[in-house]
Order: C-alpha cells, then sequence, then structure tokens
C-alpha cells in the first residue's frame, strides 16, 4: 500500500522497509528454534552420512537447479493482486517458473515493467515495491480450465508454458 509505505517512511528505504534489526535478534531466534519442542517432522531429522561430500564443482550451478522451480497454481483471488504479481516477478528473477492457476491475469502483465524509478515504484504497478526496470510480472505457466472466465487469445500468447486442468 503506498499510503502505509509514504506514512512510515519505507519509500527511502532501499528494500522498503524490511531489514533485520541486528545480527544478535538473528540469533537469539536461531537458539530459540533450536531450543523449541519438537513440533514439526524436520525436527525429527538430523543428516548423518558415511560418504564424502560431493566436490563443488561437480554440483549444478544453481542457475540450472532454479530452472526447475515452480509455484503451485493459485488463482488470481486465491491470493491478492500484489502476492500474486511479487510471486510471478520473484520466480521469474531467479529462472522458475510461476504458475497463474485458474482466471488469467490482467493483459499489462504479459509486458515487461519499463518505467520504473529510482525508488523501485513503478506507475504500471503502484502497488509493489522493489521493482526494477526489466521485470516480468507475467506468469511463465497459464493454467487453462475449460470455459473459465479470464482466459482471452492474449492471455494464452503470453504463456511459456499452458496447463490444461
Amino acid at each position: 500500500n503506498k499510503k502505509v509505505s509514504a506514512a512510515t517512511n519505507r519509500d527511502e528505504l532501499e528494500n522498503d522497509g524490511v531489514e533485520p534489526a541486528s545480527v544478535a535478534n538473528y540469533e537469539i531466534f536461531k537458539k530459540s528454534l533450536e531450543e523449541a519442542p519438537l513440533a514439526n517432522i524436520r525436527d525429527l531429522l538430523d543428516f548423518e552420512s558415511d560418504r564424502e561430500s560431493i566436490p563443488l564443482e561437480e554440483v549444478e550451478p544453481a542457475e540450472e537447479i532454479m530452472k526447475r522451480f515452480c509455484t503451485g497454481a493459485m488463482s488470481l483471488g486465491a491470493l491478492s493482486r500484489e502476492a500474486h504479481e511479487t510471486l510471478a516477478i520473484a520466480v521469474n528473477r531467479v529462472g522458475g517458473k510461476s504458475n497463474s492457476g485458474e482466471g488469467g491475469e490482467d493483459t499489462i502483465r504479459g509486458k515487461p515493467i519499463a518505467d520504473v524509478d529510482e525508488k523501485g515504484r513503478s506507475p504500471t504497478f503502484p502497488h509493489l515495491a522493489g521493482l526494477k526496470n526489466g521485470d516480468s510480472a507475467n506468469s511463465y505457466i497459464h493454467q487453462v480450465a475449460s470455459g473459465r472466465f479470464g482466459v482471452t487469445p492474449e492471455f494464452l500468447v503470453t504463456a511459456k508454458q499452458i496447463e490444461i486442468k
């Protein structure tokens, strides 16, 4: 919300006001996790191996791994517009694949964002922060369910992959 950002001076901050207060606070948080009672399956896991570590040179580059990252299909409406577009932009930045879910997307999302100012704001996407010129809010995968609203020819041609439900 632009008004909230302006009212809290978040517009002046490079990352829109989200930053850790201190390393000490992180250490306190980390310790609380380590001492917390068992609550999740991961709390029961302890990784030990009798095998040697893989040499770093043999590990697949992060860029190649990220190409296989996909978001779950969440319709615009199941998520807010801000959340839906933020997920698409973030996953596009790392080279992954976001999924539109049913119901289409605003046609403006099919074009790269080209009007970002020095504060990371765009008149086209005034509800988002931290943008960069060239960002794309277009979902990589466009989901199509028979006869659903929002499935237009433009929606179909701006998809890199179509998922028929």
